[in-house]
């Protein structure tokens, strides 16, 4: 459990590494232009590493699966990536912070509305503490513009 968490944290602070890096960084070429080539490091070092710690992999290959690594790669990893870099580039990094916080809650209330999984007390919980997250750090950003403006 510590692990998981720990990588859940580890993950975060990566994600705001991102954002503030994409915010500062001169782009060269596009962000999908770079995207492509990220992909293609990424994928390979990560099937290297699969077949170290775990050997060959036994694949029935079929068309069904080509389709499937092909959606996986280009819309589910290449144009959400993309999406995110133009959103990092373009909105504060505030507003994009809180904006991918909110995305646990479209998993939630999308699992429960199209596959009927119940809502137990753990998953209300989580969901009440990232409204308040949001709630708060909106609130608390209201506050501070107040008193810059107040300030001059």
């Amino acid at each position: 459990m510590l692990l998981g968490a720990g990588m859940v944290i580890l993950a975060a602070v990566s994600w705001a590494a991102n954002i503030i890096y994409i915010r500062a960084h001169r782009w060269i070429g596009s962000p999908l232009q770079l995207l492509l080539w990220q992909v293609l490091v990424a994928t390979i070092v990560l099937s290297v590493g699969a077949t170290a710690v775990d050997g060959l992999p036994h694949v029935k290959w079929s068309w069904r699966l080509v389709l499937l690594f092909l959606y996986s790669g280009l819309v589910g990893t290449v144009l959400a990536y993309w999406a995110m870099s133009m959103v990092n580039k373009s909105i504060s990094a505030l507003t994009t912070s809180l904006g991918t916080t909110g995305t646990p809650l479209v998993g939630i209330a999308s699992a429960a509305i199209l596959l009927g999984e119940p809502i137990d007390m753990s998953l209300a919980i989580a969901a009440a503490l990232i409204v308040s997250g949001i709630g708060l750090a909106t609130l608390g950003n209201r506050l501070l513009r107040g008193q810059a403006t107040a300030r001059g």
